[in-house]
């Protein structure tokens, strides 16, 4: 992020901060069903998760040519692999020939080729059907049109972006992603996330509805109350400050220490030590910038009541000594000491939905960024 935005996003939480006020939206309420219903489920996979990119991991898990990683999401199985040219590319985790899964889940490197453990047919990284044994009984299906199906990728932000649907015919394997994350991509471009580095990754099954954890990260309101033991004590209650660019959001969290800027030029201010971003990309990919470093994390359906978490850190260099190592250990340990708090209460959500108690859960004026995410959840099952 430049340095005039930043300026004009502190100026912002200070004029909050003095007026002890926040941004605030419009009350909602969201219906219960939306975290129960199975038809309901299976239209948000077709329509929210195979229609839009999804962060699956860092560009650095798949660095070198022959790296193959095999992962899930939406219910389709994926193999990424790093081609001999380098170029990164996606595929349904599927062999061509009576549709069993290629390669086992989790990261291997030094392929040279795929081969499908059913019946030997092997595939070269770029795709392709490499061979098969007995070929000449498949003379009804040409090795050209036997190759993986391909699925659309892109690397951008230190991140590999997956949207999880076979390619339409003619359709280009390369996500526009650029054009996808806008300007707060931009943001985080500009702080050279491209080149960040994986310290530390986590996944998780999470019994919630994968909205949930979503919602909990787009508001402060829960902060003094969740995180008094933890991270509440470093911010403000409930302070809001927001700016949106299309389904995307960004939150400004500033630290009290914040202050500490007011007896200095406006030309120097930094968000740095004094604030958290939480940059969100539509559907539930979640960054949080910490200025040195970053955590993200993405949350994948499973079912209507359960979800997974794909997470990493992000740095810009990885650890040369004991000491720097240790450092980041403590701020990985710091972020998820806060988060398992959140998932944990939204477990606890989850847990009461289906009892009968009530019919909708109620958002407040400053949780309006959980009920506008809802709303682009709607637009996006209302687009044919």
């Amino acid at each position: 992020m430049r340095q005039e935005e930043q300026a004009e996003l502190i100026r912002r939480a200070l004029a909050l901060i003095d007026s002890r006020g926040s941004e605030r939206g419009e009350p909602a309420v969201s219906p219960v069903s939306r975290y129960l219903d199975p038809e309901r489920y299976a239209a948000e996979v077709e329509h929210v998760f195979r229609r839009h990119p999804l962060a699956l991991c860092p560009s650095a898990s798949l660095a070198t040519p022959g790296d193959v990683l095999a992962v899930e999401a939406a219910g389709i199985p994926l193999i990424l692999v790093r081609g001999e040219d380098g170029q990164l590319r996606a595929f349904v985790n599927a062999c061509r020939h009576r549709g069993a899964r290629i390669a086992p889940p989790g990261l291997a490197s030094g392929k040279r080729v795929m081969v499908c453990p059913y019946h030997s047919w092997s595939y070269a990284l770029d795709g392709s059907l490499r061979g098969r044994p007995h070929a000449e009984d498949f003379s009804h299906a040409p090795a050209a049109q036997c190759s993986l199906a391909r699925v659309p990728v892109a690397e951008a932000l230190g991140l590999v972006w997956v949207q999880p649907r076979v390619l339409a015919e003619g359709e280009s394997g390369v996500l526009d992603i650029r054009a996808w994350l806008g300007r707060f991509g931009e943001d985080l471009r500009h702080w050279g996330y491209d080149a960040w580095q994986p310290v530390h990754q986590r996944s998780f099954d999470n019994a919630a509805n994968w909205k949930i954890p979503i919602e909990g990260n787009l508001e402060t309101y829960h902060f003094q109350y969740a995180h008094r033991d933890s991270i509440a004590p470093l911010f403000y209650d409930n302070l809001l400050v927001a700016d949106h660019d299309g389904p995307h959001r960004r939150i400004f969290l500033p630290k009290r220490s914040i202050e500490s800027l007011r007896g200095l030029p406006q030309h120097e201010w930094q968000c740095g030590p004094h604030a958290n971003i939480i940059y969100f990309f539509f559907p539930s990919t979640l960054v949080l910038h910490e200025g040195d470093h970053a955590n993200v994390f993405t949350v994948l359906p499973l079912a209507p009541d359960r979800s997974r978490v794909v997470a990493s850190t992000l740095v810009p260099e990885l650890p040369a000594t004991e000491k720097a190592a240790n450092y980041w250990r403590r701020n990985v340990e710091s972020f998820w000491g806060a988060l398992d708090e959140d998932f944990a209460l939204g477990v606890s959500v989850q847990s009461t939905l289906a009892s009968g108690a009530q019919e909708a859960l109620h958002f407040g004026a400053t949780e309006c960024l959980s009920s506008r995410f809802h709303l682009d959840v709607e637009a996006a099952l209302a687009r044919p």
